[in-house]
């Protein structure tokens, strides 16, 4: 390869490195709402599940949380911690 074009790769491979440190990186994006069950539970007192769902416990089922499915759908997408042990219920409280 000729000098000179070597001279323009390095200085064109220098400004992609240089690009790349200099990006600022991409903030999380929240509705506070989502975030955690201590924000969902403002809104949902005692949890929020799909139409279809059955809590999974070994003691008193809980059946007083809101049913609403798209709500629910989109707090997990949000956050899929929420609904810890995948019973189609977050953040359910007895």
């Amino acid at each position: 390869m000729h000098r000179s074009k070597r001279a323009g790769l390095a200085v064109a491979l220098g400004l992609i490195a240089t690009t790349a440190v200099v990006a600022v990186p991409a903030q999380a994006h929240t509705t506070g709402r989502h975030d955690n069950c201590t924000n969902l539970n403002k809104t949902w007192p005692n949890g929020l599940g799909t139409r279809s769902a059955v809590d999974k416990t070994s003691g008193t089922r809980v059946t007083t949380f809101t049913r609403n499915t798209d709500a629910y759908w989109r707090a997990e997408r949000h956050n899929g911690d929420l609904d810890r042990d995948n019973d189609r219920i977050a953040c359910e409280k007895r």
